[in-house]
């Protein structure tokens, strides 16, 4: 059996998982000090109210004992590991995994655990696990999934922006007088991913442009593989995320969406009402366009 886990900066509904069996290595959460196993010990509600508490937040890689508990329960199993993860330049977290990974093949040698990099995480990772359980159960081998999922990493979007900088300053991306001059004068910064790296793109002046500028961007970017699904996920803001889905069909006709809130692991740093579109630029071998 082929064995699908993604650690939990994925953002993917819980339908999803639940329906595909799909495993989660958590990333630990800490609020004041206290630290907590994400999807485990805190719930998204919880991140979302200590963010409007002003409480102290940080982030950091799954407990290596969690890793190793989870990959040896399916290895005892005789199934075929496959473990997508949040960009190795933005979290240690796949190393974290390889590290596990490497101590376990000694003991078995025969093992087979592919850990791929998303390239980014969030909702893209949430789409490539979504595509990576459409092919086991359509009974692809475990080559042919693992091949896909990589060049899916490779055509991997990720479009965002917040509407409050104070949460890129408090996780160490941006410079306390610059988020504030930002704050004061309505500047929302479009960033996007490449290479696993987030960066500055742009940035504009009050939160309805910057929707229509991320919605142009969309149009421009998707246009060699219109017929797939798009992601958004926001940072408890529903209202934001359905502005935004409604801005892409202006430019591109109606798609399947998935919509959701940014899990805890990012949520603690991107903050509340930020949202993001992730998608695919180039088709790859196989994609199934449903849900």
């Amino acid at each position: 059996m082929i064995k699908l886990i993604v650690d939990s900066t994925t953002d993917l509904p819980q339908t999803y998982l639940e329906k595909y069996q799909i495993e989660i290595i958590p990333l630990i959460v800490n609020i004041n000090g206290v630290s907590y196993r994400d999807y485990l010990d805190i719930t998204l509600d919880d991140l979302y109210q200590e963010l409007r508490k002003g409480s102290k937040i940080k982030t950091s890689q799954p407990n290596i004992q969690d890793v190793f508990d989870i990959i040896e329960k399916y290895l005892k199993n005789n199934d075929e590991i496959i473990i997508i993860t949040i960009s190795s330049k933005l979290s240690g977290t796949y190393q974290t995994i390889n590290l596990v990974k490497n101590q376990l093949i000694v003991d078995n040698p025969e093992a087979k655990i592919t850990i791929i990099d998303s390239m980014g995480g969030s909702g893209i990772a949430g789409l490539m696990a979504l595509q990576g359980a459409y092919m086991i159960e359509e009974g692809f081998s475990y080559e042919e999934i693992v091949e896909n999922l990589i060049e899916l990493s490779q055509y991997a979007e990720h479009i965002f922006t917040l509407d409050d900088l104070t949460y890129l300053f408090q996780g160490g991306r941006l410079t306390k007088a610059a988020a504030i001059l930002g704050n004061l004068l309505r500047v929302k910064p479009i960033l996007d991913v490449k290479d696993g790296q987030i960066h500055l793109f742009d940035k504009v002046r009050h939160l309805k442009k910057a929707l229509h500028y991320i919605a142009n961007v969309v149009a421009e970017r998707i246009k060699d593989f219109p017929d797939q699904i798009i992601s958004i996920m926001h940072g408890d803001d529903i209202d934001l995320a359905y502005d935004l889905r409604d801005l892409i069909v202006e430019r591109i006709g109606e798609k399947h969406f998935i919509i959701d809130q940014i899990g805890s692991a990012l949520g603690s740093h991107l903050g509340l009402s930020g949202v993001g579109v992730f998608f695919f630029n180039k088709k790859p071998r196989y994609y199934r366009n449903e849900l």
